[in-house]
Order: C-alpha cells, then sequence, then structure tokens
C-alpha cells in the first residue's frame, strides 16, 4: 500500500480526497480532507473564502495544528451532514451558530 501523497495520488481514481483519508486513518499522518462538507462548512464559517478543495487544505492548515487536521475535518464533516446541511441548515439546532458568520438565528447560550 503507498504511504505518501504522492505515491497515492498517482493510483487511478485517488485524488487528493481519498489520499488523505488513507495517510490520516491508516498511516497517522496529519492530513486534511477536504469533502463538499468541510467545503462548504470553511466557507460558512469564514474560515476560507476560496471554492478550491487544495486551496481550502492549505488554508486550513495553517489554520490549526497538524494534530487536529484529521479530527477537525472529519467533525465538519459530520457536522455538514447532520446540522449545516446544503440547502436547510438546522441553524436553529446549531451548538456553534452565535460563531457562526452564516447562522441565521442567535442562541443567546451561556457557555
Amino acid at each position: 500500500m503507498p504511504s505518501t501523497m504522492e505515491e497515492l495520488t498517482r493510483l487511478p481514481g485517488v485524488g487528493r480526497k481519498t489520499a488523505n483519508v488513507i495517510l490520516g486513518y491508516a498511516f497517522d499522518v496529519p492530513a486534511i480532507v477536504v469533502d463538499t462538507h468541510c467545503r462548504r462548512l470553511s466557507r460558512r464559517l469564514g474560515l476560507t473564502k476560496n471554492e478550491d478543495p487544495n486551496k481550502i487544505e492549505n488554508e486550513l492548515r495553517r489554520l490549526l495544528p497538524a494534530e487536529e487536521w484529521l479530527g477537525f475535518s472529519h467533525r465538519l464533516i459530520i457536522h455538514g451532514r447532520r446540522i449545516c446541511q446544503a440547502q436547510k441548515p438546522k441553524s436553529e439546532e446549531c451548538m456553534v451558530n452565535d460563531l457562526c458568520p452564516s447562522s441565521r438565528v442567535s442562541s443567546n447560550r451561556t457557555l
């Protein structure tokens, strides 16, 4: 099994997203997985203005310590699937809506 980004992306059908999943989970290499959810949430949260997954990956790398990359992108993916959906975000259920520039509601919660 290839164990570098370069080797993995040379395989047919393997792009950066898939390579980052393999590197992060199979080889415990710091990696950021930018799928459609991570891309959307990174933009909604104001972490990037880019649409290009490679540019988003690079921006998130600069914002976060390497040991947080995989977990952070995974949490964005889960949050995007369950709460911050593309067409109908559940802002009233969102635990970070007070921090989100795209939020439609204010929870007025105290942490």
